[in-house]
């Protein structure tokens, strides 16, 4: 299914790209309420790093490395993504590139101080390349005490009912971030490019053919990785759609929707199973109204899977689940979207407006005959 009648290019895997990322390493978001979001995020179930008047630093339960930096701002937007590079040949690359920056103890000082290069994409975001020499072993997680499922040919529970916690979900580590892009196929061509990112899956248009989402995954070899870690899609304005925080089983997905739910926080759509990717998610709202998503059992690819090419629309989102709400797309074009638009096209950039009518027609499709919008 590949775009045979489209005149937009897809990306592709570089052959020699300038590093490789090893997984994703943080997101930075600036907020104008720091207290409302340590608070949201605690229930989220992040572990609390290190809190200042400026700044909350959180890690999951497999590092104690900083993987969520909530930092004090006017605005409440994106500020930046870290990507793990291991292989300081490749870091020095990237330290030469034009705009480049070296920060020698990092990007958050003595609470990590492991080096960065600091590099901008083409949308104007700001990517940190983190070098992380050991990563295979200071980062991944290990689970020391697996769940027992008892399946009706396999009994590996016995004589112990299914321990029952009740709590914030326990977060292994963040699993991917989702980029809206005005500027898709640049975007997504420099992550390849620059950080070996493969697209494992690529969403077209049903009528153009042309290529509007991408997932992309990191190349690490004959090793496993997620299925995606970064996701560029055509977007309206340049921002930060959501990001998931990988959970050890279902169980945790749900202890974790319980808990959310308690506390009062808003429930966007779960609990379900994509399609690409294969996840059991969950998604929320923080205080800002962002989605943030908990997920378990994704799919676990090496270098060697070929891309696949499927057409967008909500019934593309999920094999089951809660029906998806209607608002669960944010297909509203407001001022600020406007104004983003207008901006970028007069400022240049190289924005396919047919692209963005015909994904917001495509997406306000019903995703399955009994669901009513």
């Amino acid at each position: 299914m590949k775009n045979k009648n489209s005149t937009s290019p897809c990306p592709v895997r570089t052959k020699n790209p300038l590093s490789k990322a090893q997984d994703i390493a943080y997101v930075r978001l600036g907020r104008k309420d720091l207290e409302s979001s340590k608070k949201y995020y605690l229930d989220f179930g992040l572990k609390l790093l290190e809190h200042s008047t400026s700044r909350v630093l959180f890690h999951g339960q497999s590092s104690q490395y900083p993987c969520w930096s909530i930092e004090k701002h006017k605005k409440n937007e994106l500020l930046g993504i870290g990507l793990f590079i291991a292989s300081a040949e490749e870091f020095e690359k990237l330290k030469v590139l034009a705009g480049a920056k070296f920060l020698h103890n990092g990007r958050f000082g003595s609470v990590s101080n492991i080096p960065i290069v600091n590099l901008t994409d083409p949308s104007g975001l700001s990517v940190d390349a983190v070098l992380v020499s050991n990563f295979q072993n200071q980062i991944l997680s290990k689970n020391n005490q697996p769940k027992l499922w008892n399946t009706p040919s396999h009994t590996a529970r016995i004589n112990m009912p299914s321990p029952y916690e009740i709590g914030a979900a326990k977060i292994m580590r963040l699993g991917h971030a989702v980029l809206l892009k005005q500027e898709f196929y640049k975007n997504a061509q420099w992550y390849c490019d620059t950080f070996g990112f493969i697209p494992s899956d690529i969403q077209i248009l049903p009528e153009s053919k042309d290529p509007v989402i991408t997932f992309l995954r990191c190349d690490l070899g004959n090793k496993l990785t997620d299925h995606h870690t970064i996701v560029i899609a055509t977007g309206v304005d340049d921002r930060l759609e959501h990001c998931a925080f990988e959970l050890e089983n279902l169980d945790e997905v749900a202890k974790g929707r319980e808990w959310l739910l308690e506390k009062g926080w808003r429930s966007a759509w779960g609990i379900g199973r994509h399609l690409l990717g294969s996840q059991i998610f969950d998604y929320h709202r923080d205080p800002t109204g962002m989605l943030v998503e908990h997920y378990s059992d994704g799919d676990k690819f090496d270098n060697t899977i070929a891309v696949g090419y499927h057409f967008v629309n909500r019934k593309s989102l999920y094999q089951w689940g809660q029906d998806m709400p209607e608002n669960f797309l944010d297909l509203t074009l407001s001022l600020n979207k406007i104004f983003s638009l207008i901006k970028g096209l007069f400022g240049g950039k190289e924005i396919k407006i047919s692209n963005l009518i015909d994904l917001k027609e495509t997406m306000k499709v019903s995703p399955r005959k009994w669901i009513r919008y």
